[in-house]
């Protein structure tokens, strides 16, 4: 056993996951032991599941569009 850190975020911690056929995951973020994390390309910094780049810009035109929807409405 040579690495017993995950690879995401560092937790020496591990389970056995029986969904997964006894394979060893990380107790605190679940990620599967005998995987290598993705790294982003600047800096090597870890990327979060969740993480998008551009979500909030979808969220602000979103919101533009609705208002000027409700001022064209309004001005009807």
């Amino acid at each position: 056993m040579a690495n017993r850190r995950c690879a995401r975020c560092g937790s020496i911690s591990f389970r056995a996951d029986r969904s997964l056929g006894g394979r060893l995951v990380c107790s605190h973020c679940g990620f599967p032991a005998d995987q290598r994390a993705r790294s982003s390309g600047a800096g090597g910094q870890l990327k979060g599941i969740n993480q998008r780049g551009g979500g909030l810009w979808f969220w602000l035109l979103l919101a533009v569009i609705a208002l000027v929807v409700v001022l064209v409405l309004q001005s009807a």
